[in-house]
């Protein structure tokens, strides 16, 4: 049918839908089989027929021929075409006959519940057609933190930290602060980035005219090359020239070939063509696949969180990156990069919830004198530098769950029991002991899920929970109240016993009967993740057992719990790689990409790099919607 022929008249069926909102995925199901017989039927007849029945059928639509609802579903393509036109407000015009809300809402029940099929989302974006109240996708953003630092590194080729000198982003999306609708901007941070363009560029030599060539050749060819690195595209020769302004301008007054030359370079590190991520404005509405240089700088931030390289350019030149043979060797070269650590820094850390550990979350200095920030960022050290080894090395992914390895230094080391390490420099080594390996036996998991005085059995439960098992879990009800505090030496409780107190109201119940045993199985590590036998002399309990029946005692058979329910930590870990590789919150178009993965990654023995050519050969990540 095509959608396109339909009409204005075609629109009193559309308000009976438009409570209804977009298609949902296969997981509902209708309350009743014979709802649509019985109850939306009848008000498809009154609103509906009169235009698109045997009679006019205006649009070629005739929805007399829907008597049940296994017909929808076979029709469920149109269907939802009828929801995009209603989500676009196309539809009804004004004087049609209109539903009562109540009619309204009977048949958004409906609708929402019919179990659709993903197969109709798997080649589409999210638009103010198929989403209601769509915010439509942003056209650009800006380069958080992270992202400039390296950005600046790889264009002057030397490490300055670029990054310490702008304030820190917040997240949103799926947790990530690489995500759009957080990277603002500010008067301060403009000058921040101006004060920074001036502190890196008097710490590098950049150029000297040579013997036959002319100061201002010399300054255009450097601009010419630097910028076109740093716009992450060809320039313009008009973008050279204004660049070249500032060196201009710069020579009249008397100032030397070098000092003229860092003014446009300056301008190049302050102008929005660096600072953001765009993508061309469109020349219609629709969906459009990346160009050949949009597609190469959404891969280089995703996996190197910087600029793309020569190579990466000259294929987006070419016009081959989009080949998907291409896209995969290139997924796979820059995965082997040393740049590709960028992954541990940016995306696990955040995944891990935490990055925040030695800066707003910290163990109370007077109890754990040995926690300092040295420490601090030798623990975030580890998390990152495991998840790049298994990364690059192309090494399964369930060893993020238990592993025969952890990755320490000097300080570290003592703080896990591990003899014979010196340095400040991270270093892998075996595990003999397997209490340890894996991210639940992280300290800085350990540390960051923990209060300042103590461990939270609760807050480590529900880190399990929600970042490996991809559980959400509902914020605690207003009258939860707090832990109860310990009496003296007689009446002493363990921090178990005080919890079961605390949860014997049902409405609690329901969740700490799924994050309390979880908790509980790491209970041996303290508040900065050093082993413990006991709990300030009292015994400690680490036996629990979960809604579903399983039971476990300790750390080392809670691992063997996750390892059996490794398929959930994996559909978790891919869609938090989504989200951070699009850089925005996900939506039910990107399911599609979330199962593929999973597949993928099952057939691949679960090594990584199934699951990173997945995401980049994905229609969400090589397409954009846009709208005028």
């Amino acid at each position: 049918m095509n959608a396109r022929r339909w009409g204005p008249a075609f629109l009193p069926l559309a308000v009976c839908l438009v409570a209804g909102g977009a298609p949902r995925p296969a997981a509902a199901r209708p309350d009743d089989p014979k709802d649509f017989e019985q109850k939306v039927q009848p008000l498809i007849t009154k609103y509906c027929t009169k235009c698109h029945g045997p009679e006019k059928k205006k649009g070629e639509l005739d929805l007399t021929v829907f008597k049940t609802t296994p017909q929808v579903l076979e029709q469920a393509a149109t269907w939802q075409k009828i929801v995009e036109r209603v989500n676009a407000f196309e539809m009804p015009p004004e004087k049609s006959p209109q539903p009562s809300f109540e009619e309204k809402g009977l048949i958004s029940k409906w609708f929402s519940t019919l179990p659709k099929g993903k197969q109709l989302d798997c080649d589409q974006l999210a638009s103010d057609r198929n989403t209601r109240f769509y915010k439509g996708y942003a056209m650009s953003r800006r380069l958080n933190r992270l992202e400039y630092g390296h950005s600046v590194r790889d264009l002057l080729g030397v490490e300055l930290h670029a990054e310490r000198d702008i304030p820190a982003d917040g997240s949103g999306g799926e947790g990530f602060d690489n995500n759009g609708d957080a990277l603002f901007t500010s008067p301060i941070l403009l000058e921040k980035y101006l004060e920074a363009a001036d502190r890196v560029l008097s710490a590098v030599p950049i150029a000297r005219p040579g013997r036959d060539v002319t100061p201002r050749d010399a300054a255009r060819s450097a601009v010419a090359t630097f910028s076109r690195r740093a716009f992450r595209r060809p320039v313009l020769e008009r973008e050279v020239e204004r660049l070249l302004g500032m060196f201009d301008r710069a020579q009249r007054r008397g100032d030397s070939f070098e000092a003229s030359l860092r003014l446009s370079l300056k301008a190049v590190l302050v102008s929005p063509h660096f600072l953001f991520l765009v993508e061309p404005e469109p020349e219609k509405e629709g969906i459009y696949p990346l160009g050949g240089f949009q597609l190469a700088q959404r891969l280089s931030y995703f996996l190197w969180s910087s600029i793309p390289d020569d190579e990466l350019l000259a294929l987006a030149g070419s016009g081959t990156l989009q080949d998907h043979d291409v896209l995969r060797a290139q997924v796979k070269r820059m995965l082997l990069d040393p740049r590709s650590k960028a992954l541990g820094e940016g995306f696990a850390l955040q995944w891990l919830e935490v990055e925040p550990l030695g800066k707003t979350v910290r163990p109370d200095p007077r109890k754990f004198p040995d926690f300092d920030d040295d420490l601090a960022e030798a623990m975030k050290a580890e998390a990152a530098a495991t998840f790049h080894d298994v990364v690059s090395r192309d090494r399964s992914l369930v060893g993020l769950i238990d592993s025969d390895t952890a990755f320490v230094n000097a300080r570290l080391a003592k703080l896990y029991g591990i003899p014979g390490i010196e340095g400040a420099e991270l270093r892998p080594v075996h595990l003999d002991d397997p209490r340890r390996g894996g991210v639940v036996g992280m300290a800085a998991v350990l540390t960051a899920s923990s209060f300042p005085l103590r461990t939270s059995p609760v807050v480590r439960g529900k880190w399990v929970l929600q970042s490996l098992l991809g559980s959400k879990v509902p914020p605690p009800p207003a009258n939860a109240g707090s832990l109860p505090e310990n009496g003296g030496d007689e009446k002493k409780q363990t921090l178990r016993q005080r919890l079961e107190k605390h949860r014997t109201s049902p409405e609690c119940a329901a969740c700490h009967s799924r994050m309390d045993p979880l908790g509980f199985g790491l209970e041996n590590f303290d508040p900065i993740g050093r082993w413990r036998a006991d709990d300030e002399g009292l015994p400690i309990d680490t036996a629990g057992q979960l809604p579903s029946g399983e039971k476990f005692d300790g750390v080392i058979e809670l691992k063997k719990i996750l390892l059996a329910r490794k398929d959930e930590v994996m559909k978790h870990l891919a869609k938090k790689l989504l989200g951070y590789a699009l850089g925005r919150g996900l939506n039910r178009f990107d399911e599609c990409v979330v199962d593929d993965s999973l597949k993928a990654l099952k057939a691949a023995e679960y090594r990584p790099s199934a699951l990173f050519e997945t995401i980049a050969l994905s229609y969400p990540f090589g397409h954009r919607f846009a709208k005028k």
